[in-house]
């Protein structure tokens, strides 16, 4: 439609030449391609929903989940006396209404909170990988993988259930520890993914999936958090900045020194004291002189925030009171630590 004129610009078509060129292709005059492509080839999409790896943008939760894989690893190995494999599969975005439509009925949903996160978060574990780690428990044989998982959960499973997201929680703490402060709380555990309503439908969540396998048992937990409860913690999440160090900063010191000298601390002079009785406190009067236990010949005591210091003389400088430091007391330890 458009050329290249003799100058290098693009020939613009005028109102007239498009009008005559769409009333000849509805008359048929000018022949269009009918099939751009092969639609076999293609695949259907959903823009309703947000499915996508969140690894690339939040890399702090790839280090935190491989740090915590380590530890949550041997919690399991010591707990069923079994090498058990832990392993951080993939971090994925959806919405919360097609999460919790896939699972089964029953499943293992323990709900707990992460403070000082808001919200509520989902640690979620397949009912196989709980049925088998709670046979390895007590001393169960060769694990059974085909054990029907229809019913609840008996009192004594959701105890050993319980301990173990106690287990998880805590070396999730430990891993997060060195970016954030999380503390664990547990809530209850449900069996019906119905009865579990966290955030509405429509909201997006982050699932973690951590892939755990022992003797015959391949199976998968997940940790699911509302997307909006990492918020306030994302530019952390989003900074490589926070990658443990093997040897300490050298620059810290000089940071914290530097802050350190812009505090300001209370710096007191105290005159002296005197005893006196009840009786001389209410004969006083205008004009009354009080003897105090200091000779005037004798430095006072300069005190920082109640620690005796320097000795000093009273006087005056620029017409308000000051005093002049004579002598610097040393404190216990600070002269062997100049040294």
């Amino acid at each position: 439609m458009a050329g290249n004129n003799e100058g290098g610009g693009e020939k613009i078509l005028s109102q007239n030449e498009v009008d005559t060129l769409l009333s000849a292709v509805k008359e048929g005059e000018v022949k269009t391609e009918q099939n751009a492509g092969n639609g076999g080839t293609l695949q259907s999409y959903d823009f309703r929903k947000q499915r996508k790896l969140v690894r690339a943008r939040l890399p702090g939760l790839k280090i935190i989940h491989d740090r915590f894989q380590r530890s949550f690893r041997q919690t399991l190995s010591s707990l069923v006396r079994k090498n058990v494999v832990v392993e951080t599969l993939q971090t994925e975005m959806f919405r919360y209404g097609e999460w919790i439509s896939s699972l089964p009925v029953p499943s293992c949903l323990s709900i707990v909170r992460l403070s000082p996160l808001i919200g509520q978060s989902i640690i979620y574990m397949e009912p196989t990988f709980v049925y088998a780690l709670i046979d390895s428990i007590f001393g169960g044989g060769r694990v059974n993988t085909s054990k029907s998982s229809e019913g609840d959960f008996t009192t004594i499973e959701l105890k050993i259930i319980q301990k173990l997201v106690q287990y998880f929680a805590t070396a999730l703490e430990a891993a997060w520890s060195t970016i954030f402060e999380l503390n664990f709380e547990f809530v209850r555990t449900e069996t019906n993914p119905e009865y579990v309503s966290i955030v509405a439908p429509s909201d997006v969540i982050v699932v973690i999936d951590f892939g755990v396998t022992f003797e015959e048992v391949s199976s998968k937990m997940q940790m699911v958090i509302p997307l909006f409860a990492l918020d306030p913690i994302k530019q952390l999440l989003s900074d490589h900045t926070f990658v443990e160090q093997s040897q300490p900063n050298p620059n810290w010191k000089i940071w914290i020194g530097q802050s350190l000298k812009g505090s300001k601390i209370g710096l007191g002079v105290n005159l002296g004291t005197a005893e006196v009785t009840l009786g001389d406190v209410l004969s006083l009067k205008r004009g009354d002189v009080i003897q105090l236990n200091e000779y005037v010949a004798d430095p006072l005591m300069a005190n920082l925030e109640g620690v005796a210091k320097y000795a000093v003389r009273m006087g005056i400088s620029s017409g308000q009171q000051a005093v002049l430091i004579e002598s610097i007391k040393q404190l216990r330890g600070q002269h062997s630590e100049e040294e």
